[in-house]
């Protein structure tokens, strides 16, 4: 869905942490219209349902209702690192404070704050704390945070990292007493916070929330522990289906808005209460939150080396890319910039968080470097249920769109050299804006599923995995894998194989395919390419099997880099790290030769 009213970005700051929030203006600012806060869930579930919160808020901005939602702090686009101590008391923190402005912004006369998970908690807590919040809507909210913990647990254990024995020691090796899961940790201390949270011992003042809405979790209902306490706080409270939780939990590019329970919410806020409502007073607003400051941009100290972080958009005809530029305070004008770009459809936060991470490194670094979303993912408008076929990770006019966000940080003086940073169909988008632009000096490239599309290439890499591979039949005897999948591998490999080995022998017997091709005009061209790859990914797999990995005398402009383990985006800790230490050296390697060339 296109956005038709507009969406203001905002930092909200309240002297210790600062909330990356987008305002979404309703169509028409009134009392009678309820304001609206979305507080998102944790981690993996965070980066999955972003696209659908932000369709949510924009249906409700389209019925009138003001609403705003919010990166919890250490997480998304705002300040600080959930690995940090206190993150549930910054979190409160930032739910007060964001319902504050939103009631002393806003013409609304009540604010009500939609939780997911994670988010509904930390809405108890600040509900308990004096926010200034009338109505909730718990969407999958467990009422103790020990429960919550133990999920996250579940998870990690149930992930296959596919590390090695020394680097499974190593991903062992996190805090004692911390929380990973999904690529994202939680230090001690939050963790032991969260043990100890419990709703039902959370004071909330007679009357201070007027209504409640619980969601059911695809069947599951909700916790009665939570139902329980806020009736005895005087809520008046409602269970309904929460049918489309799992849907909007699935991966990125799968994951899809839960339409039917959007409409049940709207209908909810938009019905009077039963119950009759206390005047909203100065007494109820919690006054040592009054003072907050509103930014536009966001002003960090990183190792004691301050950076700025500004929102940015990118005009396109079919709306607007959406961006957040961490740059230096004061900018070498002859040092190149990044861009990272999307992870496939994970918003421009980046695997785990990585890019956000590495913007503000590089920023210190004195590198600008732009985190951006392209069309349909994240904040970029346009649809996001084109994703769902492959191919559309790899249409040619996402790197015409690499191309117009370079067009806009040049035009802002950031400098005539880039470098463009991208895994998965980022990485292809990298590699492709490389090929195209002059101004790309060099393209680092994480785990790229493919560089040129070919609609028969899953077939193929389908039948290397799955026929030629003991271990798929096992998965098939096991019944981890439906057999209907092999039979219908088997139909479809004989019509596209020979094909496939026709044009690999054309390629050889003239030279080298398109690949080779493009390989040599980047080393003409003086443009550095920088691969890394965790185990078992195609691309490496192939890559190696055809000799290129060790051809560096035809491309010495071509470094390549292993990851441990084969989860494709990075979850594991040593994956992170070493991609981490990877991309600084290819980085400061890429510096050298800027400044060597001046």
């Amino acid at each position: 869905m296109s956005a038709q009213l507009p969406i203001l970005p905002v930092y909200i700051e309240d002297g210790t942490e600062s909330v990356f929030g987008l305002f979404h203006e309703a169509a028409a600012d009134s009392p009678e219209a309820t304001a609206i806060l979305i507080c998102p869930p944790f981690g993996w579930d965070d980066i999955c349902s972003y696209r659908s919160r932000r369709d949510w808020a924009e249906q409700l901005a389209a019925a009138g209702h003001p609403t705003l939602r919010i990166d919890l702090p250490g997480t998304g686009d705002s300040s600080g690192s959930s690995r940090e101590e206190g993150q549930l008391s910054a979190w409160t923190r930032a739910v007060v404070c964001s319902a504050q402005w939103l009631h002393d912004t806003t013409a609304s006369d009540r604010v009500a704050v939609i939780g997911i998970g994670l988010g509904g908690l930390v809405i108890c807590k600040a509900i308990s704390e004096g926010a200034p919040i009338d109505e909730v809507v718990l969407w999958g909210v467990p009422a103790r945070g020990h429960t919550f913990v133990r999920e996250l647990h579940t998870f990690s254990r149930l992930e296959d990292t596919g590390l090695n024995e020394r680097e499974e020691v190593e991903q062992s090796r996190v805090p004692e007493g911390s929380t990973w899961a999904g690529g994202f940790l939680l230090s001690a201390e939050t963790t032991q916070a969260l043990e100890k949270l419990d709703v039902s011992e959370l004071a909330i003042p007679p009357e201070r929330v007027s209504r409640a809405l619980l969601l059911d979790r695809d069947g599951i209902s909700p916790d009665a522990r939570l139902h329980e306490h806020l009736t005895q706080a005087g809520a008046e409270v409602t269970i309904a289906p929460g049918t489309g939780y799992g849907a909007m939990m699935a991966k990125p590019h799968l994951a899809r808005s839960p339409n039917d329970v959007f409409t049940q919410v709207l209908t909810w806020v938009e019905q009077p209460s039963l119950r009759a409502t206390p005047a909203r007073s100065q007494e109820r607003l919690v006054s040592k939150h009054r003072d907050l400051r509103i930014s536009d941009t966001l002003e960090l100290s990183i190792a004691g080396t301050p950076i700025r972080e500004t929102p940015l958009t990118v005009e396109q005809p079919f709306g607007q890319l959406f961006g957040i530029l961490a740059e230096p305070i004061d900018a070498d004008p002859g040092a190149p910039c990044m861009i990272m770009l999307n992870a496939g459809a994970i918003r421009r936060v980046g695997p785990n968080r990585m890019w956000v991470e590495i913007a503000r490194r590089w920023a210190v670094q004195g590198v600008p470097t732009l985190r951006v979303d392209l069309e349909g993912i994240g904040d970029a408008d346009g649809s996001a249920e084109s994703f769902t076929e492959l191919e559309a990770f790899y249409a040619p006019q996402l790197v015409d769109q690499v191309c117009a966000v370079i067009d806009t940080l040049e035009a802002r003086g950031l400098g005539h050299r880039f470098i463009l940073c991208g895994l998965c169909s980022g990485a292809c988008w990298a590699f492709h804006g490389a090929l195209r632009d002059e101004r790309v000096s060099a393209a680092f490239m994480l785990n790229p599923r493919t560089l040129f599309w070919d609609p028969s290439l899953d077939t193929v890499r389908d039948y290397r995995r799955g026929l030629l591979r003991p271990s798929s039949w096992r998965s098939v005897l096991r019944g981890e894998v439906p057999l209907s999948r092999i039979l219908a591998l088997l139909l479809r490999a004989p019509l596209v194989l020979p094909q496939r080995a026709i044009t690999r022998w054309y390629a050889r017997r003239t030279g080298g395919d398109e690949f080779d091709r493009a390989l040599d005009q980047l080393r003409d061209n003086g443009k550095h390419l920088q691969f890394l790859f965790s185990d078992n990914e195609p691309l490496r797999e192939e890559l190696e099997q055809e000799g290129r990995l060790d051809q560096s005398d035809r491309w010495p402009n071509v470094d390549i880099d292993f990851l441990p383990g084969r989860v494709h985006t990075l979850r594991p800790i040593p994956s992170q790290r070493t991609a981490h230490e990877a991309l600084d050296r290819a980085l400061e390697r890429e510096l050298q030769r800027t400044y060597a060339l001046k």
